[in-house]
């Protein structure tokens, strides 16, 4: 077994928001990305938290709460709201695992 070199938190919000970047316009509806495409620069963020239920199921594999964490990229809330997550996106802190799954507002598990 090879030792693990891992992803930096500050490191896995910025491959999330390139795949979130990558794939927003096909995944989410036209109004949430309008909304993100406005607001991104103001508002958007990437906040990493453990993993979800449900993971499991959809990534066909255990998850190691040490290796695996979900990111939830949104924009934060106007006044008197609440943040708007667009994406729940699950990867690997260890660089040599690809593993990437998304769900898209509106999507669950």
């Amino acid at each position: 077994m090879h030792e693990l070199e891992l992803w930096s938190l500050d490191e896995l919000c910025d491959h999330a928001f390139d795949i979130f970047e990558e794939l927003a316009s096909d995944n989410l509806s036209p109004a949430d990305y309008q909304l993100y495409q406005q607001n991104y620069e103001s508002r958007g963020y990437a906040d990493v938290v453990p993993p979800g239920e449900g993971w499991v199921d959809l990534a066909a594999q255990e998850l190691s709460p040490e290796l695996h964490v979900e990111v939830h990229v949104g924009l934060t809330a106007e006044p008197g709201a609440t943040d708007v997550v667009l994406a729940r996106i699950l990867l690997s802190r260890d660089k040599e695992e690809s593993l990437c799954h998304a769900l898209w507002r509106g999507q669950t598990f």
